[in-house]
């Protein structure tokens, strides 16, 4: 199931070429993203310390960002 509110957050790591990606939200947790949950055309990159809005969805493996935008 997918939030349907917007969470803010930090990038604290991001790989463009498919390893560990990971928003710090502001009370310290993490949260893992994959890189096709980027909004935007052509290749998407988000830098180390990009504040980021984005949605929750609840997986197997715990909290995952989906529609992650820059701010």
């Amino acid at each position: 199931m997918v939030t349907s509110e917007r969470y803010h957050g930090t990038v604290k790591a991001f790989d463009l070429f498919g390893g560990p990606c990971t928003i710090e939200l502001p009370d310290g947790r993490e949260v893992f993203f994959r890189y096709s949950a980027i909004r935007g055309e052509g290749v998407r990159k988000l830098a180390k310390g990009a504040a980021v809005t984005f949605l929750l969805e609840e997986t197997r493996r715990g909290l995952c960002a989906v529609c992650v935008q820059e701010e």
